[in-house]
Formats: C-alpha cells, structure tokens, sequence
C-alpha cells in the first residue's frame, strides 16, 4: 500500500490508533524507499526475511513464458493464450486469469473486445468505484467470469485463490512491477503460468524481465522453442535488432531532458553522456535478446 501512493491514509490511520501497539508488515519486496517509509512506522522490528531481499526474484511455482508479437497480432496472440490456458472456455471452472494492461482506457477497451469474442471478463482500475471493484473480484473468486483485465490496482495485496494465468498484455516500466504482477498466480504452493506479449516497443523491458527468468531457473532454451519464437535465423534477427533500436530510442527519449538545455562544452559533454547510454541500453537489450536466437 506505501508503494502504490497510499502513504497519507496510513498516516492517518496510524495517528488515531496508540503509540504502544503491535504492528505486523508485510512485503515481497524492499526498495530502500519502502525501508525508508516503514522505518517510521516500526520500532525496534524483529525481521523475518525469506529469500535474498536485495534480488528481484519471482515464484519458482510459475512459469514464465515470453511471446514475441506484433502491435497488429498482439489481440490475436492474447486469444490463443486465454484459449490454450482454458481461461476463454466457459465450461473450465478450474482456469482463472488475469491480463494487466497499462492503462485504464485499454482495459476497458480490451475488456469489451474479449467479451465480444466470448470470453466472460470485466476491468478493474483507479476510475472504478468500490462496488464494481469488488463486483468485479466477487464475480472472478465465483467463476461468474473467467478473467480480470486490470492495470497495477490489481497487482499488489490482491489474493484470489485459482488464479492459473497472468497475462502482460502491456509490460510494465520496470522490473520490480512485473514480479508485483506474475505473482497473483502460483500463490499457495499451486502452479501458474505468466505470459508476456512482447511487442518491439516493450524492448526496455525485456532485459530485467529475462533476468528474472534467470534467477527462477526458468529454461530460456524451451522458450526460444515457443511457436510464438520466430522459427528462422533472418526473423530472430530481425527481432534482436529491433529489440536494440528500441532500447536505444528508449535510452535517448530519457537522457534528451538533460541534454537539450546545453550548449557549447557542455552540449558537447551532454551529447556523449546521451550516446553512450542509449549505446549501453541498445548493447544490453540485445546481448539479453542474443540468447534466445
């Protein structure tokens, strides 16, 4: 709750409540901007740590896929997924999913598209009140629909028993928000699946996403064998090579701000910071993607 901006409502709770109190604090994981926060909140804590807090890791019990698409197949490839996890068969009680999009618009939008094609659903973000929220939860925890679309309300301190699939139809911008998000499934000792549609825009994302996988012993060599992976040498690279351009206009697009204002020397100085960080995302994007041609 601190980390989704809901800092002044816990000071307000806390500040009506007594000083000598027991407070219980969970987390799956601890930015130092977290640590700073719940320093205030706790005294003289005993800390019971499971796992290397200062790693990103996901779930062992999920298994992380990634599926390369493009912008104009990435409805498509989401079907086949909801189809192939069961969650688009009405008839599967037992098969429950999540799909997270970046932003409320889409939602509602992708939503409305995958009832149309059947797929009993509804969206849960900021713009909806308390009781379609939980309208919407109710009627996913009693198998009334088989899928929430939902941006980043949806993926912290939310625990549904069932939920099989998660699905990043949109990646999120940094690492720590997709662990945040794989982890509404595999809850409880069950096994999930979470999937990430990526498209060549979502290439900032994949070298944080990958490490993950990585460090959860996840077999990148079955992923590259994925159907979704581009079959021939020329496609793969193809993709690697975009997956780069896209880091680096990434990596540009953020160093750009600091480097306008300059002039002379100092333009000059700008401009070389700018290039070698676009060039070291660029390299690190494609020496991630390398490993899966």
């Amino acid at each position: 709750m601190l980390d989704m901006g809901f800092e002044p409502q816990i000071r307000k709770i806390l500040a009506k409540i007594p000083r000598q109190r027991q407070t219980l604090f969970f987390t799956a994981t601890w930015p130092a901007s977290i640590r700073r926060l719940a320093s205030e909140f706790l005294r003289d804590a005993f800390q019971v740590q499971i796992g290397n807090r200062d790693e990103l890791k996901g779930n062992q019990d999920i298994t992380q896929i990634i599926k390369p698409c493009s912008a104009h197949n990435k409805n498509t490839m989401l079907m086949d997924v909801l189809r192939q996890a069961g969650v688009a068969d009405r008839a599967n009680a037992a098969a429950k999913g999540i799909v997270f999009c970046s932003t409320k618009r889409m939602c509602d939008q992708l939503s409305r598209d995958l009832s149309q094609k059947g797929v009993p659903c509804a969206a849960i973000h900021g713009d909806k009140g308390q009781r379609e929220r939980e309208q919407a939860l109710g009627d996913l925890k009693e198998a009334r629909i088989k899928l929430l679309v939902a941006t980043d309300v949806a993926a912290r301190g939310l625990d549904i028993k069932g939920i099989t699939l998660v699905v990043n139809y949109d990646v999120p911008s940094n690492t720590e928000d997709y662990v945040h998000r794989i982890g509404r499934t595999g809850r409880a000792g069950q096994k999930g699946y979470a999937v990430a549609l990526i498209s060549d825009r979502d290439a900032h994302a994949l070298r944080g996403i990958i490490e993950v996988m990585k460090r959860t012993n996840q077999d990148l060599r079955s992923r590259r064998r994925s159907s979704a992976w581009p079959r021939t040498p020329g496609r793969r690279r193809r993709l690697v090579a975009r997956c780069a351009r896209a880091g680096a206009r990434a990596a540009a697009a953020a160093a750009a701000p600091s480097a306008a204002p300059s002039a002379g020397a100092a333009g000059a100085a700008g401009a070389a910071v700018m290039t070698g960080a676009a060039g070291a995302a660029a390299a690190a994007v494609a020496g991630d993607a390398e490993e899966w041609r």
